[in-house]
């Protein structure tokens, strides 16, 4: 037993060393430099990690699929699931040093990048400040910018709960990201980004709704790609941009206090996309931002009977806050 929690000890003070070497090299390279190493170090780190025993295990149980209105859900038990804390339950902030051995990945100016000890896929990360802010709190540009970094790294694509009933479980601030291969079972994003390549001309300013969602408040914003790809698009130019869809996004919804606005807001390289919550459970059913995805994660044979016996789009549609017709306008595609 001493044995093995030293060589966990040394593990971990390795990983440590070697992501703040990671960041003093990191501040003088190139933004694809950047999002390089970050991908390289969430690697390393998860592997090692595994060794650690910090990350549960990404054991997937059953699968099945649900097509409703063309889109192909995926619904995954996954095991680790049951073993995550409930709501608010844990008493100390895991988010903060120090931290468990094999949880931290990388520190960087301001934030930290951890492991997701209860993972929806493998290399699932959070994106956290190293001082506390409530989860609730308005974004800043440089962490949005930050967390578009991160998923260009991966490939993959970023999420947000602002509060339990939109499926928060901490209060300390964290935008979470997940890989490429998250993209396999996350075929409501697939649909935007394919309707998106089929059009000539890509209205950036344009609100875009999903027609089998239309009864519920969500909007989504495509970015700047021309902008945000070119070489010359530098760090100020990068949270502009990004800052501005997420801004947009929040106007639109017509949020007085983001303090008190329930929500979950998607990131993709190529899009933003933001879902106004009522409520984080239906018929049994908890949904957090991932569920928005069209990738349905439980932790339990009884979700998976319920998901089965229920309407998918139904306990969206519950979830959610509905539509007001005062919110139908022209500015508003539908994909």
């Amino acid at each position: 037993m001493k044995s093995e929690a030293f060589k966990k000890g040394l593990l971990g003070i390795f990983a440590l060393g070697f992501s703040m070497g990671i960041y003093k090299i990191l501040r003088k390279s190139t933004k694809a430099e950047f999002r390089e190493s970050i991908k390289k170090q969430i690697i390393h780190s998860y592997n090692v990690s595994g060794v650690q025993g910090f990350v549960e295990p990404f054991d997937i149980l059953q699968t099945f699929s649900k097509n409703e209105q063309g889109i192909e859900f995926h619904i995954k038990l996954v095991k680790s699931l049951a073993k995550k804390p409930v709501g608010h339950q844990q008493n100390i902030n895991p988010l903060i040093e120090p931290y468990q051995p094999g949880q931290l990945v990388m520190k960087l100016q301001n934030y930290n990048i951890l492991l997701n000890k209860y993972p929806v896929n493998p290399y699932h990360v959070l994106l956290v400040p190293q001082q506390f802010i409530h989860q609730t709190e308005k974004f800043s540009k440089d962490y949005l910018s930050l967390a578009y970094d991160v998923l260009n790294a991966v490939e993959g694509f970023a999420f947000f709960n602002s509060h339990p009933e939109a499926g928060a479980s901490l209060d300390h601030k964290h935008i979470q990201i997940v890989p490429k291969s998250a993209y396999q079972s996350a075929n409501i994003l697939n649909h935007v980004k394919e309707w998106c390549s089929e059009r000539t001309i890509k209205q950036t300013g344009k609100f875009i709704k999903l027609r089998y969602l239309k009864n519920i408040k969500h909007y989504i914003l495509l970015f700047n790609q021309e902008l945000l790809d070119n070489k010359n698009c530098d760090e100020i130019l990068q949270q502009k941009l990004i800052y501005e869809t997420y801004e947009k996004l929040l106007n639109k919804c017509k949020v007085n206090d983001i303090r008190d606005f329930k929500h979950n807001l998607i990131i993709t390289e190529e899009f933003m996309m933001i879902i106004a919550r009522k409520q984080a459970t239906f018929n049994g059913v908890s949904f957090n931002a991932v569920g928005f995805t069209g990738s349905l994660l439980v932790k339990n044979e009884q979700e998976c009977e319920r998901l089965q016996q229920t309407r998918i789009i139904e306990i969206m549609e519950n979830l959610a806050q509905a539509q007001s017709d005062d919110s139908i306008d022209q500015d508003i595609d539908e994909c």
